[in-house]
């Protein structure tokens, strides 16, 4: 048994549910009279055994007992917060249309990136009945799109809506002098900064990502309110695009805190190793703190296990996650008229 279909990393906070018997080290017995037992604490290790730290001790635990692992959010996270930062990242990442339909913030990007094409169920009142479902597919016919739905957790889940699962992506946050703090031995010189993005970055960063419309990869990525800012690290020769880019925008939560997005992080393959997606992410939080951020988020898939672990041992941690769904309703531009 191993730790990945939970989606932790070593850094993540987990509850770790292992099984009681002979197979179990005598100080992890607890009580005889329970078939299993569970443990809280930050992965360092997923080798066999688990190993995690809890209370300042480090403690292990056989894959042999292990029944489950299940990750948690890097420090207790509210709803509220999760619908705040869920807000914050909207606006930063807003697609080319919105619109609000029964609470849902619904996104149209013209076909590029889910999150520019997918609606949110932001206010406490957003409903998942079926004429709510019919509205927002009838909105996204209406630009041509499937309906797709991002579901933050504890804010609205699977189950209640129906519909076939996709990706689970989880949403990272770090505070930004901390960060900056990790990042102060970086040397960022090389970065340039724009307030546009490059023809040549615009084609690094859609990359094969599906979408037929080089404007509409722009009109996407310049969206937000901040405005965002486009960083670059040049290549070696004139031939070649940008040996690594980022995007960052600021913006202000309802609450007055300020958030610096990050988006777009990307190195060329015969480049990587050579630390340039960390002098771009340098630049933009110096950026970002000279724009008033105080703290970072950005997203990553879970099954993308390398980023996962880089942005850890960065200082980032799990706020909480979302998935994504297509809802199970057929999409009737005329109503049922």
């Amino acid at each position: 048994m191993g730790v990945s279909p939970s989606g932790a990393v070593v850094g993540d906070r987990v509850v770790v549910r292992y099984l009681l018997g002979d197979a179990t080290p005598a100080d992890w017995r607890g009580n005889p009279d329970a078939a299993q037992s569970d443990v809280t604490g930050i992965l360092v290790d997923d080798a066999d055994p688990l190993r995690l730290e809890r209370d300042g001790e480090v403690v292990s635990i056989p894959h042999a007992v292990v029944t489950s692992v299940r990750l948690l959010s890097a420090r207790p996270v509210r709803n509220s917060e999760i619908r705040t930062l869920e807000h914050v990242a909207a606006r930063s990442w807003p697609g080319v249309d919105t619109a609000w339909i029964a609470g849902w913030f619904c996104r149209a990007g013209r076909g590029f990136s889910r999150r520019a094409n997918s609606a949110l169920p932001l206010e406490r009142s957003a409903r998942a009945d079926l004429a709510a479902l019919r509205e927002i597919a009838r909105w996204y016919a209406e630009h041509g799109l499937p309906p797709l739905l991002a579901l933050p957790d504890r804010l609205m889940t699977a189950s209640t809506v129906g519909g076939v699962e996709g990706i689970e992506v989880q949403r990272l946050t770090c505070d930004l002098t901390s960060l900056a703090e990790t990042l102060s031995g970086t040397t960022a010189s090389a970065v340039a900064l724009t307030d546009t993005p490059a023809p040549d970055w615009l084609t690094a960063y859609a990359g094969n990502r599906t979408t037929g419309d080089a404007e509409a990869v722009r009109a996407v990525v310049t969206a937000g309110e901040g405005p965002p800012v486009f960083a670059r690290i040049g290549a070696d020769s004139t031939d070649r695009g940008p040996a690594s880019i980022g995007r960052g925008v600021v913006t202000e939560a309802t609450d007055g805190r300020k958030w610096l997005g990050l988006s777009a992080l990307w190195t060329d393959p015969e480049r990587r190793g050579a630390g340039l997606s960390t002098q771009v992410l340098a630049a933009l939080v110096a950026w970002g703190r000279e724009n008033g951020a105080e703290s970072a988020h950005l997203q990553v898939e879970t099954t993308n296990r390398l980023a996962g672990s880089w942005y850890r041992r960065l200082g980032f941690g799990l706020h909480h996650t979302y998935r994504y769904l297509t809802p199970d309703v057929h999409a009737d531009p005329t109503g049922g008229r």
